[in-house]
């Protein structure tokens, strides 16, 4: 009997850190994770990272990236666009998490722009063409994710959340890279390996989420009844009293996916 293989069903990457994602049809994908995904963040002048987990508003804000120029848009703010050659690209020392690295600095205007859309000073960093971020954990260099190249989800995963509460839920609150349809809800959770075209990607660990998915992407601000997060701590709570929806992958070779490919299980 023929068995239907899982789809990748979308395929997202979010150029600035925290910002909306960009739904693509293909994308390249790189030891660093997709082509231009989280290759800019906005941080405080310390270097903290700002994020939609305090500065849900940071959802709203609508950016492209080609390699050459960027624009940001919002709802609140005029647009802006600035080449890559008028970036200052001074070292600006930042972390993610636990990790200390360098990253570069863009420009004033960018800095201005997100300043106000945050409301106190911040800057808009790039990390450049080559992630100085290195995780001993994947054994990768990293963007400006908070840990791991890409995250999977699944629709079925998603729909089981709906299930569970008021059907109200978007896939964009759980800010997945690749998307895989035709599959059971949360059968991701058991995938050591998978082959999407000619990559293949280790399924490495599964995600933990916060307060993040709780943001309505649309309005930038947190749902008041706090869902889906007070349904996933009904059914999704590790021993570790972490949730858990979605998996973070490494990918084990470079290459392209595309929508509508199959998603192979090796393992």
């Amino acid at each position: 009997m023929e068995t239907t293989l899982p789809t990748l069903s979308a395929i997202y990457r979010y150029p600035i850190k925290s910002t909306a994602g960009e739904s693509l049809r293909h994308a390249r994908v790189f030891e660093e994770g997709l082509e231009q995904d989280r290759r800019f963040m906005v941080v405080k002048p310390d270097g903290s990272f700002v994020t939609a987990r305090k500065y849900p508003g940071l959802q709203r804000v609508v950016t492209r990236f080609d390699g050459d120029r960027l624009s940001v848009m919002h709802d609140d703010q005029v647009a802006l666009t600035e080449a890559r050659h008028a970036f200052e690209l001074k070292p600006f020392d930042t972390h993610v998490w636990a990790d200390d690295f360098p990253a570069l600095t863009t420009t004033i205007r960018l800095d201005a722009w997100f300043s106000r859309v945050v409301g106190e000073p911040v800057s808009l960093l790039w990390l450049g063409e080559r992630s100085s971020r290195y995780r001993s954990a994947t054994e990768t260099r990293v963007s400006f994710a908070d840990g791991y190249p890409l995250l999977l989800t699944s629709e079925a995963s998603l729909a089981d959340v709906n299930s569970r509460t008021d059907g109200s839920h978007v896939m964009a609150q759980f800010r997945p890279n690749l998307v895989a349809s035709g599959t059971q809800a949360f059968a991701e959770d058991g995938w050591r390996r998978v082959r999407i075209g000619d990559v293949v990607f280790r399924v490495d660990a599964p995600c933990a989420r916060c307060v993040m998915i709780t943001v309505d992407p649309e309005r930038g601000e947190r749902r008041p009844d706090g869902q889906p997060m007070h349904a996933l701590m009904r059914y999704r709570k590790g021993t570790d009293n972490n949730v858990y929806f979605g998996q973070n992958l490494v990918a084990e070779n470079r290459g392209e996916v595309i929508l509508g490919q199959a998603i192979e299980v090796l393992e």
